[in-house]
């Protein structure tokens, strides 16, 4: 946090000094964002913007800014602006789909992640996000195949094992979804791993008590 507080210093300087320049305003604020002060960052956004409307990073950083404060609707006003400002920018279309899927808009998340992956393939979390999208939507089909799809390009990602745990149990593929809740759980940093282990032991049970009835 020091750093960000000298980096806050720094760019309220230039402020000063350049009180019509959209970039300091935008830096002074990104400097706040970084230390979770939001009004203020709002605050320096928002001003980069009335200097210049067209700068579409402080039009991204503002639809983060509401994002994280929980106004969906206007995180997802700004990101579309920032999209229509540059739409070569990917986390833009990242971010809108993240926002729809909070919203439980999971179609308007997949069509924004479909358009994302069409020309980045290899964006992180980009599939895990289309497949849980899909998972809303309950097209298991294409959730399954988005989850590997993400394993395709991070082998490592281990959220792509625990979503298609998840998956695969919901459709009673109870095999695969072992393997691949067990892979998840090979990571010691999964977060609710003792809920997984659980799962785990319960689907095994499962599968002993029906094996002991077909015998």
């Amino acid at each position: 946090n020091s750093l960000w507080n000298d980096e806050v210093e720094l760019w309220k300087d230039c402020v000063k000094k350049s009180p019509k320049k959209e970039r300091t305003h935008h830096n002074l604020g990104f400097a706040y964002h970084e230390l979770g002060r939001l009004d203020d960052a709002q605050e320096e956004y928002e001003e980069a913007l009335s200097l210049n409307p067209y700068y579409s990073l402080s039009m991204y950083n503002l639809g983060l800014v509401f994002y994280k404060k929980g106004f969906m609707d206007k995180a997802i006003y700004h990101y579309k602006k920032a999209i229509e400002l540059d739409s070569n920018f990917p986390d833009s279309f990242y971010n809108l789909g993240l926002a729809y899927y909070q919203k439980g808009l999971y179609k308007d998340a997949s069509e924004v992640y479909e358009k994302l992956l069409g020309v980045k393939p290899d964006y992180e979390n980009g599939h895990n996000s289309m497949g849980l999208a899909y998972k809303g939507l309950k097209r298991w089909d294409k959730a399954i195949r988005s989850f590997h799809e993400e394993l395709r390009y991070h082998s490592d990602n281990i959220y792509a094992h625990l979503y298609l745990g998840e998956s695969y149990e919901a459709i009673k593929n109870y095999p695969m979804a072992l393997a691949h809740y067990k892979k998840a759980l090979s990571d010691p940093n999964l977060p609710d791993a003792e809920k997984i282990r659980k799962v785990v032991l319960t689907i095994e049970a499962s599968q002993r008590q029906k094996k002991g009835k077909e015998d």
